[in-house]
């Protein structure tokens, strides 16, 4: 009896179910216009170093896919793409001069939900938020900053 119930409690999910992801809310209209935008943002500035499939290259950009910065709260991965970063792969150069917040909240919206992620949009809000915080920055951030930003440490964060 307890091996049918155990092959049976294999076949039933439930929320909250160990080992069971949580049901991904679909983008509003608003934020598919905004991962649509990012699409062409990402292609257009990212792609050539983070590649079509977001997987990065050795030596050159680190994979988005899984990133703990890429999918951390979305004033991480903002700081990220203002003021640049250094890393052990490479520089993620800053791009804050050359974006708007609308354009930063597109792209961050496209790399967190395209190839099965499952990271929250970012409105322009939040960007707008964050850039406040960092005015003035003049150097790119590093992971051993942006790290505790998203309670980790340690490595894999790119």
């Amino acid at each position: 009896m307890g091996q049918r119930a155990t092959a049976l409690m294999a076949r039933i999910e439930w929320p909250g179910k160990p080992g069971v992801a949580a049901p991904v809310a679909p983008l509003t209209s608003a934020e598919q216009a905004r991962f649509n935008a990012g699409r062409t943002v990402y292609e257009s500035l990212c792609q050539a170093c983070h590649q079509p499939d977001g997987r990065g290259q050795d030596r050159v950009a680190p994979s988005l896919l899984g990133s703990r910065l890429a999918l951390a709260p979305p004033a991480v991965p903002v700081r990220v793409l203002v003021n640049g970063k250094e890393g052990a792969t490479g520089l993620m150069p800053p791009l804050g001069a050359t974006l708007s917040d609308e354009q930063i909240a597109a792209v961050l919206t496209y790399i967190r939900r395209e190839w099965g992620q499952t990271g929250s949009p970012v409105d322009v809000a939040a960007v707008t938020d964050a850039r406040k915080l960092t005015v003035g920055r003049a150097r790119p951030w590093t992971e051993s900053e942006l790290l505790p930003m998203i309670g980790g440490a340690g490595r894999g964060g790119q």
